[in-house]
């Protein structure tokens, strides 16, 4: 696609190093070497909203509840990966070898989620090669081809079998493993994955009948109202079998929040976010992506930018950008996209 020379100029200004130099390589296609490359490059700890997070690393560090949302260590190691930060100062290297070391953001019984941006992160901030990491992003691909998706605790109250809210953020994981490093179950992982987006439509997955079965939910009984022997969670799973063959899920309906482009974003992802990461992946043009695209193109201002519709402004320590306002980051994201499936149509 053609980019607009003050769009480009405007991502191009020096107070935003990380979408400079992802403007730079990806928009451009300058090469590593270039000069203007390598002097962002070298810019990219200058972004403020990094400074402003390791202002803060010694009340992080010290917090004990490192999920804290979204103040905790492990969502500060989240967003620094999302600015490109570099990974080996030591505000940030020692946060990230004790995460390693530990492994306490592995979850067995869900979490998927946090393992996969976690894990995205430390490859980003330069420790792809560490065995914590290598041997996670194998457990995890694995898991997700065994289980045919995401099977988590957090659906045990839902009519969905597997997750789809987070499928984003693995699949963006296991990308960060270069192709020539990649497993079998990473492979199928990503296959499993880039099919099962594209089936939904991008962001179309929220089971027509959920209103129906809040209903059913809201009968729930007390513990002691139940036979004796019986939990909650087996009378939930009783009830949810016969709900879904007497009527099934219903026709699947768009995920609302997932029109609102944002960043950066936690555990839940959008449609802007979704297919950047599908272009990434080098995924081809499929009738499933037209839908989302077009919302991406309508989202386009009249001068050529995006505006951020969501935003963790309040919540995290820094405020990246102006809910409302045109984002750097949005922009580049939707440009990368239509550059790419525009280009191979």
């Amino acid at each position: 696609m053609d980019f607009q020379n003050h769009v480009i100029r405007w991502l191009l200004e020096d107070n935003n190093p990380p979408v400079q130099y992802l403007t730079l390589k990806h928009l451009l296609d300058k090469p590593e070497g270039n000069p203007d490359v390598v002097t962002s490059k070298a810019r990219l700890m200058e972004y403020p909203a990094t400074r402003e997070i390791l202002a803060h690393s010694d009340e992080f560090r010290a917090d004990e509840h490192a999920y804290r949302k979204y103040t905790g260590k492990y969502w500060q190691v989240i967003f620094l990966g999302q600015f490109l930060a570099d990974g080996k100062d030591p505000r940030i290297a020692d946060v990230i070898q004790a995460l390693l070391k530990h492994r306490e953001w592995v979850s067995k019984s869900g979490g998927q989620c946090l393992t996969a941006n976690l894990l995205t992160a430390f490859r980003r901030l330069g420790y792809e090669n560490h065995p914590s990491v290598t041997e996670e992003t194998e457990n995890l691909a694995q898991r997700i081809v065994d289980d045919k998706g995401i099977v988590c605790s957090a659906l045990d109250y839902s009519l969905l079998s597997h997750c789809y809210m987070a499928l984003p953020k693995l699949l963006l994981c296991f990308i960060e493993v270069p192709p020539d490093k990649r497993s079998a179950a990473v492979k199928k992982a990503i296959d499993l994955i880039i099919k099962t987006i594209i089936e939904n439509e991008v962001y179309i997955y929220v089971p027509g009948a959920r209103k129906d079965w809040q209903e059913v939910l809201a009968r729930q009984p007390k513990r002691e109202e139940l036979p004796k022997g019986q939990t909650v969670k087996e009378w939930i799973a009783q009830q949810r079998s016969a709900f879904l063959a007497a009527r099934g899920s219903g026709t699947r309906a768009p995920k609302q929040g997932w029109l609102k482009f944002g960043f950066p974003l936690h555990y839940n992802s959008d449609i802007l976010e979704t297919l950047y990461t599908l272009a990434r992946a080098g995924t081809s043009p499929a009738p499933g992506l037209q839908k989302a695209l077009q919302i991406v193109r309508e989202k386009m201002t009249g001068t050529g930018v995006w505006i951020l519709e969501s935003t963790l402004n309040g919540k995290m320590f820094v405020n990246v950008e102006e809910k409302g306002q045109p984002g750097k980051w949005i922009t580049y994201f939707a440009l990368y996209v239509l550059k790419y499936f525009d280009e191979n149509i």
